[in-house]
């Protein structure tokens, strides 16, 4: 005779809970890299959580355990592309010398993230772009995307010598770098080699610094 009370003591382990909530991860890390994989290739638009299942190899009513609609999945891409760019951006300022070095110094972080993941650099444009619209999921990811802007205006803000005081600039100066940056490093990419050459790139640096510098004397 089985007995379940022993059976239900080792379900209940937290090595089994352990290896349940690995599988769970596995699986919702894969549904997110697969994802973010058709972004690039597709698009957000064209691609359907029928291509995502498809090549993660994995049930649509599996899909629905992780993510209720493909605008949620949009959404964590999106945090985790942006959580991860802002961990740089941090690293990079907390190395730099007080002062404009700091900004500098944020600005080829946000060049080395970019080039090391074009993936995300037209996934955060296709993203801006869908902001325009008025559909119902846009107010979750401009939250997202808000909240990125007040972590990186938060960052500058030592550099920002004076201006730093003026409600609400850090952001708005945070809203331009990235904003800045990313833009001209995607035409150099689409419409110059795959890579941006490092003379191209020192021009890209100073680019971007002559536009943030021109902000900072209005």
């Amino acid at each position: 005779m089985i007995d379940h009370s022993v059976l239900k003591s080792k379900e209940s382990s937290p090595l089994l809970q352990t290896r349940v909530e690995r599988r769970k991860e596995k699986t919702r890390r894969t549904l997110m890299e697969v994802a973010l994989s058709l972004f690039y290739e597709k698009g957000i638009y064209l691609t359907k959580i029928e291509d995502v299942t498809a090549r993660a190899d994995i049930g649509k009513g599996t899909f629905y355990l992780y993510f209720d609609t493909k605008e949620l999945l949009l959404q964590a891409v999106l945090e985790e592309g942006l959580h991860r760019l802002l961990v740089q951006a941090t690293e990079a300022a907390e190395t730099a010398k007080p002062g404009p070095g700091r900004i500098g110094a944020i600005i080829r972080s946000q060049l080395d993230f970019y080039q090391d993941h074009p993936e995300y650099l037209l996934l955060f444009h296709q993203v801006c772009g869908l902001l325009q619209l008025q559909t119902g999921s846009v107010k979750e990811l401009r939250e997202v995307y808000g909240r990125y802007l007040n972590e990186l205006g938060r960052l500058v803000q030592p550099a920002l010598t004076g201006k730093g005081s003026r409600t609400g600039f850090p952001r708005e100066f945070g809203m331009a770098l990235s904003a800045v940056t990313s833009g001209l490093l995607t035409y150099h990419l689409l419409f110059g080699k795959n890579r941006v050459s490092k003379r191209r790139r020192a021009d890209v640096e100073i680019q971007i610094k002559r536009s943030l510098s021109a902000l900072i004397k209005e």
